[in-house]
């Protein structure tokens, strides 16, 4: 049959255990790590103390991640802009090329349009002048006698006198 011998110090060391004074100055690994055995630690505390430095580097380790994703995602954008930022330039000099060239043709044709209206202008009173010249000098006034005409005074004699 069974033998219950066995059983009773199984049974007499866990009692001992649930019943023992643990140390409670210990407050994290590293008081851990400064004991010579874990024999009188509590072992919910060893427990307790592994799962928040467990949760410390997990959540430390979740920073590191999120700022790598965050440096990473920075980067994608940037390349992505400098995709655009050539052929943005590009074209802005292009359509300012072809603006100002547009721009440049309308003036001069305005020029010329404005030129050739002077010269119809110019034209149209140099044969008024023409014309009225021409009158005068078919009219043929008498010659003025010559005791009417007078030398004019010297104009130093003006200062003088």
């Amino acid at each position: 049959m069974l033998n219950p011998r066995p059983c009773v110090p199984r049974l007499l060391s866990a009692i001992t255990r649930c019943y023992k004074p643990y140390s409670t100055s210990i407050k994290s690994l590293e008081d851990l790590a400064k004991l010579k055995s874990l024999d009188d630690v509590d072992p919910d505390l060893v427990r307790k103390l592994i799962n928040e430095r467990t949760d410390e580097l997990n959540s430390q380790a979740e920073l590191a991640m999120l700022k790598q994703m965050q440096s990473q995602e920075n980067q994608q954008q940037q390349q992505a802009l400098k995709k655009f930022v050539r052929p943005m330039w590009i074209f802005l000099l292009m359509s300012s090329f072809f603006y100002l060239t547009g721009h440049y043709i309308w003036w001069r044709l305005e020029y010329d349009e404005r030129e050739i209206e002077l010269h119809k202008q110019v034209q149209a009173l140099r044969e008024e002048l023409d014309s009225t010249i021409a009158a005068k000098h078919s009219e043929a006034e008498p010659a003025l006698p010559r005791e009417d005409l007078k030398k004019p005074k010297k104009w130093y004699l003006a200062w003088l006198w």
